[in-house]
């Protein structure tokens, strides 16, 4: 009994401590998916990444800023055979960059989400690839990229993409945040992205009624198209005909974002076409969902 009586108040300090430990741990999980700075936190990391590309290269670069889980895309000889795999393992056949970095490959966030509970997010802007002798611009074009924050609170890329451009976006020197979608009326509230997908696969009048009032659309060698009415007479006069099929989801825990890609089979004023595909959808304050962004481009 005496070692017992000795033994209590030691048990009841380190039942104390446990305690606190397990409030601190609570708090700093909770802290961490509600993070106000999650959205300034991705953006900056993409310009950390930006800036390493500068020094260490493009394959170093993007190996040290994606996620092992990281995925790529590539087109099939149809919508419907388009694949997903692993994107470092590309990266990691390619050979290091000659130092010093003489094609000097630059880009600048433009706007973007991340999810309500900051694990997910998006981003897109300019990109230009420059020459360092010459001075030259080599290529233009758009970049998106998904970004996940990792378990030790770091963003890193999961998913990169990009179109040519036939210009320079200028213009896109203030990063702003994407808004959210005013309340729309097409689908159900509360419906799962997967209905919303079959949904809008058919193209047509069901993908234009899930168009977001400010989304932007990418379409390779044409200049970014932003709002639903510019992006409806675009479609209207580029594609007759478009069928999606949908591979791969990616969400948020909470639920509000998600990214959709896979590939597409159209019928454009040049003839037929296919490519692959990524959209980001949002839900807005009735919850459904709406297309904020959408990207393309052809097989190669």
């Amino acid at each position: 009994m005496a070692r017992l009586r000795g033994a209590e108040p030691r048990a009841g300090a380190a039942l104390a401590a446990l305690a606190v430990v397990c409030f601190v741990g609570a708090f700093d999980e909770l802290r961490a998916q509600t993070d106000p700075q999650a959205i300034q936190r991705m953006v900056a990391t993409e310009r950390a990444f930006a800036a390493a590309t500068e020094e260490i290269g493009i394959r170093d670069g993007f190996l040290t800023f994606f996620a092992d889980d990281a995925v790529s895309i590539r087109a099939g000889a149809s919508g419907s055979t388009a694949t997903i795999g692993p994107a470092k393992d590309g990266l990691r056949a390619s050979p290091p960059a000659k130092l010093p970095i003489l094609e000097r490959l630059m880009w600048e966030p433009f706007t973007g989400q991340v999810s309500d509970d900051g694990t997910l997010g998006w981003l897109t802007g300019p990109y230009v690839s420059l020459n360092q002798l010459s001075k030259d611009i080599t290529r233009k074009g758009a970049y998106f990229s998904v970004w996940k924050r990792q378990a030790d609170g770091t963003w890193r890329v999961w998913l990169d993409e990009g179109i040519a451009l036939p210009d320079v976006w200028s213009g896109a020197s203030e990063f702003r945040v994407t808004p959210a979608p005013a309340a729309g009326a097409a689908g159900m509230p509360g419906e799962s992205l997967e209905d919303a997908e079959r949904a809008v696969a058919p193209g047509g009048d069901s993908w234009r009624a899930r168009l977001a009032d400010g989304v932007r659309l990418h379409r390779d060698a044409h200049m970014p198209v932003v709002g639903r009415e510019a992006v409806e007479a675009w479609a209207r006069e580029n594609w007759s005909t478009v069928r999606y099929a949908m591979l791969r989801v990616e969400r948020a825990a909470s639920d509000d974002l998600a990214v959709a890609l896979g590939g597409y089979d159209a019928t454009t004023a040049s003839g037929p076409q296919h490519g692959t595909w990524v959209r980001v959808w949002k839900r807005d304050i009735t919850n459904r969902w709406q297309i904020v962004f959408e990207t393309s481009a052809p097989a190669r």
